[in-house]
This record gives C-alpha cells, structure tokens and sequence, in this order.
C-alpha cells in the first residue's frame, strides 16, 4: 500500500494509455507522445498539467481544441490503493468540485495511475516518473 510520502514530489509523464482486460493496449486520448506534469506537494496540494505534443492523424482541431490539453489543481491524499484529487480548478468545468480517483501502483521507482473506465475501453494508464 502506498503512503503519501511515497508520492511527494514533481512526477514526469512518460505514457499515457488505455489498458483492455485482456492486457492489450491502445493510443490513449492524448496521443503516443503525451506530456505531463503531476505535481504532490507535502501540503496535501496537487498540479497535474497534460497536453497532446502532435495531431492525431483525425484531428484538423489540434493547437487549441480544448481536448488537446487538461490541467487541474486542488487538495489530495491516499486512500488505501488509491489517490484521491479534489479538484478545486480545472481547464474543463467537468472536472472542477469532483473528486478524480486513481489507483496507486508503485514499482521500479516508477508510479502509474489508472481509472476504470465504463465505455469502450477497460482502463486509462498513466506511466510518471520523477522528473
């Protein structure tokens, strides 16, 4: 089980994907070459800032379609296997006043973050590692 200190620190994206429950993997929603920050400050305050670095080969919208960057910022901790983010602003309203829950996997000094999804894909992953 992961601690808060564990996550304390400034956290580099090096993937971003969706995980199928047959193991499988896909472009995540950012594309292959996502960037990220996440950021978990000893105060119980949390950044996370991601952005799609190249158009999709569908995508005429990039550079400046609201779906190529999110960011948000609020309060967080761990609760059991999980972080829990209470988002308290964010680049899309949807997200401001939610709290966004994701399980915690720890290994190789690396940490990934996951939801379970309810659509067409099974999880989104989320690879950081220090920066």
């Amino acid at each position: 089980m992961a601690s808060e200190q564990d996550l304390v620190g400034v956290w580099q994206l090096i993937a971003h994907y969706y995980l199928e429950e047959d193991g499988s993997i896909s472009e995540g929603p950012l594309g292959d070459d996502a960037a990220g920050l996440l950021i978990y400050h000893q105060d119980g305050y949390m950044a996370a800032s991601l952005m799609r670095t190249r158009p999709a080969d569908s995508d005429e919208a990039y550079l400046g379609s609201t779906d190529d960057f999110l960011s948000y910022s609020g309060r967080w901790q761990v609760r059991g296997d999980t972080v829990v983010h209470r988002v308290s602003i964010g680049s899309h309203a949807r997200v401001v006043d939610t709290e966004q829950v994701r399980e915690i996997v720890l290994r190789d000094g690396g940490l990934r973050l996951q939801r379970r999804l309810g659509g067409p894909h099974a999880h989104v992953v989320m690879d950081w590692q220090r920066a």
